[in-house]
């Protein structure tokens, strides 16, 4: 093999590693750990065109409107062992009664640096965002506007984003009296999302969202309406609101998609050097 092939070849290995990617994994407790959350669980028939489309490499993946490809897993077990494989817990309606029994592991999670993306209409169904001092009230369910990043990002600007059934508020100084920032306003100027950058909630926490509806990102058909909530074929205004959530995570989660190592390039480098010494002399 001669010098120029020799480095052929490495840059060859070099691009393939660097166009290469790995998953941010978002991870949700199974229906049978949050039996009170129905079909709105995590592995339920109303988030399942929500997985889908956080999954679809037209979305998120290399090619797609977010390079960084998504995977979405169940969770049987939640606790700091299963928490350390995902860097997203995603929390959809689960209820007062389900959350205790392994909220604690997910907020220490989340204080350490995961992300947590919470969905809660009600006040039977908030534990997790009331725990973190920012509680669900009931909103008068009027549509929601806002900017960047839910509203306005890569999936384009939704606009008029619906509640359904169960609608729930956040109380603005809540949030921020924690640091936060409001993300999206009803008609009436009741905050219906809001969000945290990693590291504003604490020093050394991940992302998180509160968002006070769950059906402002899942997929139902019992509102009177050919489709209540989100429409991922479609991709109409609650189907954008929901996958530009997950696009800011790109810059500003608290646990980063890898990316390819400079060590690893180093490696390269080093075992390359004295190859190509050697076919020198």
């Amino acid at each position: 093999m001669n010098i120029k092939r020799l480095l052929t070849a490495s840059s060859l290995s070099i691009a393939l590693f660097s166009t290469s990617t790995f998953a941010y994994v978002v991870g949700g407790a199974s229906s049978a750990l949050t039996p009170g959350s129905g079909s709105w669980s995590w592995d339920g028939a109303y988030i399942s065109d929500f997985r889908s489309a956080l999954e679809d490499p037209v979305n998120f993946g290399p090619g797609g409107i977010v390079e960084e490809p998504i995977s979405t897993v169940t969770m049987g077990a939640v606790n700091a062992a299963s928490l350390s494989g995902i860097d997203m817990f995603i929390a959809p309606w689960v209820s007062d009664t389900d959350a205790p029994g392994f909220g604690a592991a997910v907020l220490d999670f989340f204080l350490a640096g995961g992300d947590l993306f919470i969905l809660s209409d009600d006040s039977s169904h908030d534990w997790f965002s009331e725990m973190l001092g920012v509680p669900t009230s009931v909103s008068t369910g009027s549509v929601s506007n806002g900017g960047v990043p839910l509203f306005d990002g890569p999936f384009g600007t939704a606009s008029d984003v619906t509640q359904h059934y169960a609608i729930g508020k956040l109380d603005e100084a809540d949030i921020l009296a924690k640091g936060g920032h409001v993300a999206g306003t009803n008609v009436e100027g009741e905050v219906t999302s809001a969000y945290w950058s990693a590291g504003e909630y604490a020093a050394g926490a991940g992302s998180l969202f509160i968002i006070a509806d769950v059906d402002m990102i899942a997929t139902t058909t019992a509102c009177g309406d050919p489709i209540c909530g989100a429409d991922y074929t479609g991709m109409n205004d609650n189907a954008i609101y929901a996958l530009n959530t997950f696009s800011f995570l790109k810059d500003h989660g608290g646990t980063s998609v890898p990316e390819p190592s400079s060590l690893f390039l180093m490696l390269i480098a080093l075992v390359s050097l004295p190859m190509l010494r050697r076919r020198v002399r």
